[in-house]
């Protein structure tokens, strides 16, 4: 059981193209399986204690692919068992271009409440590199449509495109404002070599800009979205009050949920697990046992869970807040930093404000190496003997 309410994740792997640059669990064939898919998700489900739940996220792949009553049968089996709490926040991510404002207020009616929507870049020659089916025309109807049928949405966007420069991206948060997102997303993207972008840009056939220019593009994004009021929540991240989606802070809080469906991680009650993403033995798995086959499964040690609980959590404005770190591991956070928690304090890449621990606006984008130092002084600490409450 948790300890309190958490969140649910249900992944839909069906892409009818697949972007160059995406390296998540999808395919773009199967269809015909759609509905044999759908079916397993609601079974697997069964297999889990009664819960408080307090977001649901439709994610994938392109979960705006699936048909309004294909929504209402899975959030029926949600209801039926877990305790989904009134005011839950149920966000389904929408590719621009698949859902009319007919199947958007589908969804609105099935009981979504926000939509997540992808639009990437602003720019159509841009939109056609990165593979995406959409036009910018399409990406400012999809969002006037949620607007239109009722939703809260956020739109994501990248940035540190191939041949990008910085006055390209200049122009992208302050149109990305105009169509009055909550939250706002800004990505850099990452490329990994077993994906087709990461092979061209490892053979030189893509040039991804410097670090100095992807600095300067960060920079003059938090600029833009503070002069437009849109407050800095997290190191992508940027919302008015009360508009952060609930179920990415779970993540960033180091809370719990459990994911369902091929391809769909679970962090629950010490362990974390990743389900198949082949489709066939996914469904295969969970016919004939009601589970579905893992491809990962683990309990962390204690200085692994400590330190995702750091990593998690400065990523935050808020940071992390020691005296939740107390109760989750009976263990002082400063002390076991030691040494090396002292020097961050006293350089000024960790600042210590009350009982929150942040890393200070100005070093976010050191983060990666700064977490690098508190891993090693966990690792120094000795604490594979001390066992988590």
């Amino acid at each position: 059981m948790a300890n309190g309410p958490l969140a649910l994740y249900v992944h839909f792997p069906f892409c009818l193209s697949i972007c160059p640059y995406c390296d998540f669990d999808r395919q773009a064939t199967g269809f015909d399986r759609v509905d044999a898919y759908v079916g397993a998700v609601v079974a697997e489900m069964q297999q889990y204690d009664p819960e408080t739940v307090h977001s649901i996220f439709f994610g994938g792949g392109t979960p705006s692919l699936m048909r309004p009553e294909q929504v209402t049968r899975l959030l029926d089996a949600v209801r039926s068992r877990w305790e989904v709490q009134p005011e839950a926040e149920i966000t389904l991510e929408c590719n621009p271009g698949d859902a009319g404002l007919d199947k958007l207020r589908g969804f609105r009616e099935a009981g979504v409440t926000r939509l997540s929507i992808g639009v990437q870049s602003l720019d159509d020659p841009m939109l056609k590199r990165l593979g995406r089916r959409h036009s910018s025309d399409e990406a400012r109807q999809a969002a006037g449509w949620a607007r239109q049928a009722g939703f809260d949405f956020n739109l994501d966007f990248m940035f540190g495109l191939p041949d990008q420069t910085l006055g390209h991206w200049r122009r992208t948060p302050d149109q990305a404002v105009d169509l009055g997102p909550d939250p706002l997303s800004c990505y850099l993207l990452t490329v990994d070599e077993r994906v087709p972008m990461g092979r061209d840009v490892a053979r030189g056939r893509l040039v991804l800009p410097e670090d100095d220019d992807l600095a300067a593009m960060y920079e003059l994004t938090r600029e833009r979205l503070d002069q437009a009021g849109y407050p800095q929540k997290e190191i992508s991240n940027w919302a008015h009050a009360g508009k952060s989606s609930r179920h990415n802070l779970t993540y960033w809080r180091d809370e719990a949920w459990i994911g369902v469906g091929a391809g769909a991680a679970s962090s629950y009650a010490g362990r974390r697990w990743k389900n198949t993403p082949v489709l066939e033995r996914y469904i295969g798995s969970v016919e004939a046992t009601g589970q579905a086959a893992c491809v990962e499964d683990e309990q962390p040690d204690v200085p692994t869970s400590m330190l995702d609980f750091l990593a998690l959590g400065l990523r935050l404005r808020e940071g992390v807040r020691l005296s939740v770190f107390f109760e989750r591991f009976g263990q002082d956070a400063l002390a076991l930093l030691g040494d090396t928690g002292a020097w961050l304090l006293d350089s000024g890449f960790l600042r210590l404000q009350g009982d929150r621990l942040t890393i200070p606006p100005e070093h976010q984008l050191i983060t990666n190496e700064i977490l690098v130092r508190i891993d090693q002084a966990l690792r120094d600490s000795s604490m594979s003997h001390i066992s988590v409450r």
